[in-house]
């Protein structure tokens, strides 16, 4: 009983160990040994190029196949006397710009460097015009009202004078009537 037990017990750690020995081991021989080798010049390129399916990260710091891959392109490409010129080119030609962390600050770039500012200063321009034009409604009325003032202390007094004659009238024809 106690060696069917110490045989299942040893079965079981065998069952559960396997597989992370199996996973260790891919582990190493997984073709980091290439990444391990690159050149300090190959790591500066390769942080210098976005990963195309790592969003945000670069080539260098990124852990997709591609990735792994394009490290070794770039390290071939050194080795192979290639400039870092070059071989940004190679990838933008294969990628798009977009594959560049800094894309160049020419052409339609140039526009995407310089909206943000443009932006902010028409925004203060419309804002500064909205200002000025809203002091200037602000302060008509002023002067408007007391136009108004003087119209309305015209026709108030004329209000009154016809008031007062009409009372008049009426206290006329009352005392006419009374008499």
């Amino acid at each position: 009983m106690k060696r069917s037990l110490i045989g299942l017990a040893i079965s079981a750690l065998i069952l559960v160990f396997l597989p992370v020995a199996v996973l260790a081991e891919e582990d190493l021989t997984y073709e980091d040994a290439p990444d391990r080798a690159l050149s300090p010049q190959a790591l500066e390129l390769a942080n210098d190029l976005n990963c195309p399916i790592c969003e945000g990260q670069s080539i260098r710091d990124s852990n997709s196949q591609l990735a792994r891959d394009m490290r070794r392109t770039v390290q071939e490409m050194f080795d192979d006397g290639y400039t870092e010129d070059e071989i940004r080119q190679y990838f933008v030609d294969r990628y798009g710009v977009g594959i560049l962390r800094e894309p160049p600050k020419s052409g339609f770039f140039m526009t995407l460097w310089w909206a943000p500012v443009i932006g902010v200063a028409v925004g203060a321009l419309l804002l500064g015009t909205f200002i000025t034009q809203r002091r200037k409604t602000t302060a008509r009325p002023k002067s408007d009202q007391n136009d108004h003032s003087a119209d309305s202390v015209d026709d108030l007094t004329e209000y009154e004078q016809r008031v007062l004659r009409d009372l008049e009238d009426d206290d006329e024809s009352l005392r006419d009537g009374r008499r």
